[in-house]
């Protein structure tokens, strides 16, 4: 081992500052987060994650950076995970404990406490072996792993600890073989990312309890992180009746559907979860939100279906109507009244459009538009006029239709001049589309 490696192991062991400052996306993120633009300064700590799921240096950064954020759920997630793959940062256990403080949960903060004189302990001083259950799981993550330097230099500094305690502490010899039991080690690995070694451990399980409910949940989950979708669904399905998890089993399985695109089965799934799930249940937000963007995009769907047949009828209607010479009067004669419907003619401008618009003839002004929109118009007028047309859906508290109309002019034209301004009104109507319920009725 050259003196390099033999530095960066050193100073692996000791925690010290040197090798959290050797990605310099952790100095970047510093700055952004000493600015204020936190979603940047996450940015840096997702990209070091998207490259090595077990960067404990992201996850603490992630998690401070969450706290200020007053995101504490998702700061405790960081916490949580950064000590999962090392348990003797002290710092995570801590910052897990005032993210539960900050929830104004004491009890689990002390809990998190706790936790310092227990894994971390066993972990930073290893000449010192807890007579207890964690020190099982230390031995578990201490086994020399073929793609982490880190847990080779941990091995040589745990075994001199953990050979003089087998002798003398009969409690620790039960924590030793506490470790052996292939259900725990099999959750133990699962939790450290080491799917290929965790997976024949439920058949191990299998093997011993026949129909283990808890072996088919987690035997489920390690074949989805394994990307084995087949094996993963026929495995947490059985696995559904797992009294301390069973629950998540469908929130994995709606994940599979959707990679799937059984849009139905996905639904039909998270519903499943939500109605058995805790408020503060881990998957809970995520499933809620994907529950949520499915019936906006059905929603979606079905208007713009009903609009595109509405726009058909309009313009086989105006095409009956073509050879009435009437109709090719001035568009300001033609919106006599709020609801006259006006036919594609040589009159039919922007220009009008905006001036029908603004003197408060909305349906009038909305064919218009739709008109233009079946001609040869420049690219500039074509989103513009989709826009106007949000704004007044939007004012009609038409907001599905609104919305459509937004995102088109976002997914087609995003480098346009109006794109931005696109962005916020879809973002407005979206609200409103929510809250329709509770606001009264503007009148021009």
């Amino acid at each position: 081992m050259n003196k390099k490696l033999s530095f960066l192991a050193l100073a692996f062991l000791l925690g010290t500052s040197q090798v959290w400052a050797v990605d310099p996306r952790i100095e970047q993120g510093a700055r952004f987060e000493a600015k204020g633009q936190y979603e940047k300064a996450l940015g840096e700590y997702r990209a070091m994650l998207a490259e090595n799921k077990k960067n404990t240096e992201a996850y603490m950064a992630a998690g401070n950076v969450r706290m200020k954020m007053k995101d504490y759920k998702g700061a405790l997630a960081n916490f949580r995970l950064a000590y999962g793959y090392d348990s003797s940062l002290k710092a995570a256990y801590e910052g897990a404990a005032k993210a539960y403080e900050a929830m104004g949960q004491q009890a689990k903060a002390d809990a998190e406490r706790a936790k310092i004189g227990g894994k971390a302990a066993s972990a930073a001083k290893t000449e010192k072996v807890e007579a207890k259950a964690e020190p099982a799981k230390q031995e578990v993550k201490s086994a020399p792993v073929k793609e982490a330097p880190a847990a080779k230099a941990e091995a040589p500094k745990a075994a001199p600890a953990a050979a003089p305690a087998a002798p003398k502490a009969p409690a620790a010899t039960a924590a030793v073989d506490a470790s052996e039991d292939p259900f725990e080690k099999g959750k133990a690995l699962l939790a450290q990312g080491r799917y290929q070694e965790a997976a024949p451990l439920w058949r191990t399980v299998l093997s011993k309890k026949p129909g283990d409910a808890g072996a088919y949940f987690y035997a489920g989950v390690t074949r989805y992180e394994m990307g084995e979708y087949d094996k993963a669904e026929f495995n947490l399905k059985k696995g559904l009746s797992y009294k301390e998890r069973g629950n998540d089993a469908n929130y994995y399985l709606a994940k599979i559907y959707q990679k799937g695109n059984k849009v139905d089965l996905e639904k039909k799934s998270l519903a499943a979860y939500l109605k058995k799930a805790a408020p503060d249940a881990k998957f809970r937000k995520a499933a809620e939100d994907r529950m949520a963007e499915i019936n906006a995009i059905a929603s979606a769907a079905a208007e713009e279906k009903a609009m595109k047949e509405a726009e058909a009828k309009a313009m086989k209607d105006a095409k009956k109507s073509g050879n009435d010479k009437s109709r090719s009067a001035e568009p300001a004669t033609a919106a006599a009244t709020q609801n006259e419907y006006v036919t594609p003619t040589a009159t039919n401008s922007i220009a009008n459009a905006n001036a029908l618009y603004a003197d408060g003839y909305n349906e009038a002004a909305l064919q218009m538009y739709k008109a233009l929109l079946e001609n040869e118009i420049t690219p500039d007028e074509r989103y513009f006029a989709m826009l106007q047309m949000g704004n007044i859906y939007r004012e009609m508290r038409d907001f599905h239709s609104a919305v459509v109309r937004y995102r088109d002019v976002v997914r087609e034209f995003p480098d346009s001049d109006w794109a931005t301004e696109a962005e916020r009104a879809l973002e407005d109507a979206v609200w409103l589309e929510k809250h329709a319920s509770e606001l009264p009725r503007n009148k021009r």
